[in-house]
């Protein structure tokens, strides 16, 4: 495979970090990154007051805010670290994977972008078990954090499908090479 740039969104829970390792696993690529460590980064030079956004859970709203305006502020506070991430794999001929639900359709829009995935989970039962998958262990999910979830998810696949980026329930997916290759819905 040569250099790829692959970006994967969607709600918390729809398998991103667990389908990015193996699409990277499959085909040998050797950077990846998750949106929520660089939303930590992020922390150290952005204080609570200058945006709250970026200090809580995607699903949880603060300030009078829906979850996705939540997900959205803290989203784009991150968006130019991720920016010149992807520009660096780029300029240096690597492929990455760029995974999180801060990755966004209609944010993260860049050209050397070549893979443009959104996951989701149809089945509300069966979110609600992966949301509470073995990548996020320690991370507690109330039902109303759940029913916030399921609306950001909402908002996420009209988004991919509003910007054309291919759209996957995970539950579906028979293979990781469907991801890559553009067989979405």
């Amino acid at each position: 495979m040569s250099n790829k740039i692959i970006l994967i969104g969607g709600a918390s829970g729809s398998s991103k970090t667990s389908t990015s390792k193996d699409i990277s696993c499959k085909y040998d690529i050797a950077h990846r990154i998750g949106s929520g460590f660089v939303r930590e980064m992020a922390k150290n030079f952005i204080t609570r007051s200058e945006n709250s956004s970026l200090y809580e859970y995607s699903y949880m709203p603060i300030n009078n805010m829906t979850p996705f305006q939540n997900l959205y502020r803290q989203s784009e506070i991150i968006e130019p670290m991720i920016n010149l991430s992807i520009k660096r794999a780029f300029n240096e001929g690597t492929s990455i994977i760029v995974e999180g639900v801060n990755i966004i359709p209609g944010l993260n829009e860049y050209n050397e972008s070549t893979d443009k995935v959104v996951l989701y989970v149809e089945d509300e039962e069966v979110h609600f078990q992966m949301i509470h998958g073995p990548t996020h262990k320690n991370r507690l999910v109330s039902k109303q954090n759940f029913l916030n979830v399921r609306s950001i998810q909402s908002e996420f696949i009209k988004r991919a499908q509003d910007y054309g980026w291919n759209l996957f329930d995970i539950t579906k997916v028979n293979n990781v090479s469907e991801l890559i290759n553009g067989k979405g819905i």
